[in-house]
């Protein structure tokens, strides 16, 4: 599988504040593997080299 980075976002909002989000990309094949178009991604830090994600899908 593919590694990606994650690349930090600077941004300020609608009061003034300055705020930052973390961005980062899915590789196509783990989107095709898992079925992940159009999916809610829930994220969960099991440990700090883990992360668990549980993935909702809006089927019709």
């Amino acid at each position: 599988m593919p590694s990606t980075k994650v690349s930090k976002y600077e941004y300020e909002d609608q009061s003034g504040a300055e705020r930052a989000q973390y961005r980062t990309t899915v590789p196509k094949q783990v989107v095709e593997l898992l079925d992940l178009e159009d999916a809610e991604l829930e994220w969960e830090a099991v440990s700090r080299n883990t992360i668990e994600l549980k993935i909702t899908r809006n089927d019709e």
